[in-house]
């Protein structure tokens, strides 16, 4: 670090924590459905008189926020009468079927991250510390980029049941919108793959580490670019999401994946950015006619309208909250936790996240899958996305890059996440004792 920091955070034991597989709420029918609730309410009864009071602050301390769609009729129960205790029949009358599994685990503790207060707290004490580093620099090789504040710092999380948390280190950065940039390489390789499938997309771009710079000009062995998430792969990527419509129906149905893996939440586009990009996209153009010149892109795809498409896709702009509901996605196998949407095929995931893990980093995509061992994705703007298969989606903002384009703080939390949490891809084999035995 640039300046001396605090203490590293505090071990907080969370003994409830588990991995479990991917999943999504399943909906309940008649007295399962009741019996599900009867739990939650004597559960809850133990303590004192259940009240409607009383279970919205319990569901709000689990990570569950008022405006979840999943508890649609449940918060709106709630509202009328928070004070008045219920009973038993009254309280299994009030839940809707299909919400009521949800609500007994919140309520029992049994999500993902078993108590979310101690859970949360420990990701927020990794924000601060992560928080003290002060190296890198602003991107100014693009114009509006330049102009964004290097003191800025957000983080936002989504479990894989939908438990929210987000902090902002100065006033407005919790809310701060950023382009995505490179981070919607990742989007766009999944989203070819939806539509092609992996052996077609294979033949027109590879899936190894490059070894060098994201933008250098190069190509592998079959004259391809090494993977999608360098600028040459997913300008690629880009030539293969329908090159045969027009560029406004391509881009808005970008859009609308954008939407559905955050949850319902839409995107918006930077055109300010797009344009300073445009004008500053030699280097880009270059890699892009250097493929068109060993015959690298499909027949149906025009180099241009390909350009403006990938450029399109840099400038999406998101925040911190919504881009975790992206990254939580992916850890839940391509299902949107909070909207249970199937967003993305498991297949597809598998796939975007191997080559997040082995390529996501620029040409410090080695460094990190030894020291974090996670699939993450950083951009320019000094936007990152971590994913922990199975558990939970972050998303970081901090401008300040290093000296291979990776946001300083975010480099750093993503250590001290892994020293926190048993969350490196290879933790199991440390922390096993049976293992070799």
């Amino acid at each position: 670090m640039t300046q001396s920091s605090p203490d590293k955070p505090p071990a907080r034991p969370i003994s409830a924590f588990t991995t479990r597989p991917a999943q999504f709420e399943r909906a309940e029918a008649g007295e399962e459905a009741r019996q599900t609730a009867r739990d939650a309410f004597e559960a809850m009864a133990r303590t004192g008189p259940v009240t409607p009071r009383r279970l919205a602050e319990r569901l709000e301390s689990q990570g569950l926020e008022p405006d979840d769609p999943r508890l649609k009729g449940t918060w709106a129960a709630l509202g009328r009468a928070p004070d008045t205790p219920f009973d038993a029949s009254t309280f299994c009358d009030c839940l809707p079927r299909d919400e009521c599994h949800l609500v007994s685990r919140a309520v029992a503790g049994a999500l993902v991250t078993g108590e979310f207060g101690p859970f949360r707290q420990r990701v927020y004490d990794l924000f601060h510390y992560a928080s003290q580093e002060t190296g890198g620099q602003v991107a100014a090789y693009i114009p509006e980029l330049a102009k964004a504040d290097p003191d800025a710092f957000a983080l936002g999380g989504c479990t894989i049941d939908g438990q929210r948390l987000s902090i902002g280190l100065n006033e407005g950065d919790e809310t701060r919108e950023f382009c995505v940039q490179s981070v919607m390489k990742p989007i766009n390789y999944a989203i070819a793959l939806e539509l092609l499938g992996e052996e077609v997309v294979h033949t027109y771009v590879g899936r190894e580490p490059s070894g060098q710079s994201f933008n250098e000009i190069t190509l592998d062995r079959l004259r391809r670019p090494h993977n999608p998430m360098i600028n040459a792969g997913a300008i690629m990527t880009s030539a293969l999401i329908r090159p045969t419509h027009d560029m406004n129906s391509r881009f808005d149905f970008v859009q609308r994946v954008w939407r559905s893996a955050s949850g319902g939440e839409a995107s918006s586009f930077d055109r300010a950015t797009f344009e300073s990009e445009s004008h500053h996209a030699d280097r880009n153009y270059a890699l892009a006619y250097f493929m068109r010149e060993h015959g690298g892109f499909p027949e149906e795809a025009d180099l241009f309208t390909t350009m403006e498409l990938y450029l399109r896709c840099c400038s999406i702009q998101t925040d911190v909250r919504r881009l975790a509901a992206v990254a939580a996605t992916l850890a839940n196998g391509g299902v949107n936790p909070v909207t249970e949407r199937q967003v993305f095929q498991r297949e597809t995931v598998k796939d975007v996240l191997s080559l997040m893990l082995s390529c996501g980093m620029y040409d410090f995509s080695g460094e990190y899958a030894f020291t974090v061992g996670l699939p993450a994705k950083s951009g320019v703007s000094g936007t990152m996305m971590i994913v922990v298969p199975g558990v939970v989606g972050l998303a970081l903002y901090s401008p300040r890059l290093g000296a291979q384009g990776n946001p300083e703080r975010g480099v750093e939390f993503s250590r001290q996440l892994v020293r926190s949490f048993p969350w490196h891809v290879y933790a199991p084999i440390v922390s096993d004792p049976n293992i070799g035995q």
